[in-house]
């Protein structure tokens, strides 16, 4: 019984972030759009799909209220990332923070077509803008993640040259044997938030570069893209929360 409360409490501090309800309204969004797809390939009657895609583009719109006031976060952390001292890291940053914030600006255009509030005369553009925005983003994201990895494989070489050193020393190293373990530990844990990263990075391309007719990608794959980065982006506020 203890072990169901707290399963219950930690799927209600879940549900208690903003971030986790739209993580969760993406999946399902995602997932009425492969499954709109997958009844529409298997013949299903036009009602019955049409179900499914009202429900994809309704919950495509309640998660773009959930993000209006994003810009201001990425216009906030891309100016903090113009602090940052490696020149590649930096670039790479704000050029994400950027791309994020241009992103999600248009996204509000967007969302105000689709309620009838304030129809733009070129959603088209705006919306192609959007996903070139993201696009950039990500692309941006992805070069940040490979130099990451350069850096951990060159980090991961001196740890390995120091482990040798305390190895071959004939002094007692117990304390340097400590310092190593926390700094392989480190290393470890770094080297698992960047291919995380990069594999989300990847799979969440594939939506904007179909979007943009840059990738020949139907919908079935696009949903799948979409649900499975969200169950990525899931898990890492889950464990934010709860480990």
């Amino acid at each position: 019984m203890v072990l169901t409360h707290e399963k219950v409490d930690a799927f209600n501090r879940y549900l208690g972030t903003t971030v986790g309800r739209e993580k969760l309204c993406r999946l399902v969004q995602y997932f009425a759009r492969f499954y709109a797809y997958y009844l529409f390939r298997t013949g299903a009657s036009k009602d019955t799909v049409q179900r499914w895609v009202d429900l994809k583009t309704h919950l495509g719109n309640g998660r773009k209220f959930f993000r209006l006031l994003k810009p201001v976060e990425f216009a906030q952390v891309g100016v903090k990332s113009l602090s940052m001292k490696d020149q590649v890291l930096r670039y790479t940053a704000v050029a994400k923070q950027a791309g994020m914030f241009f992103y999600y600006l248009s996204e509000a255009f967007v969302l105000s077509n689709a309620i009838n509030f304030y129809k733009p005369s070129n959603i088209k553009k705006i919306t192609e803008f959007s996903q070139k925005c993201w696009l950039t983003a990500l692309v941006a994201s992805l070069l940040s993640g490979l130099y990451k990895s350069k850096q951990l494989v060159a980090r991961e070489k001196m740890l390995e040259k120091t482990r040798k050193m305390i190895v071959n020393s004939e002094k007692d190293s117990e304390a340097q044997i400590l310092e190593l373990k926390a700094q392989e530990k480190t290393l470890a844990k770094d080297k698992y938030n960047t291919r995380y990263q990069m594999i989300q990075d990847a799979v969440d391309a594939i939506i904007p570069l179909a979007g943009l007719g840059y990738l020949k990608a139907d919908e079935g794959i696009v949903g799948l893209a979409g649900m499975t980065t969200s169950i990525l982006a899931m898990n890492t506020q889950w464990k934010k929360l709860n480990c």
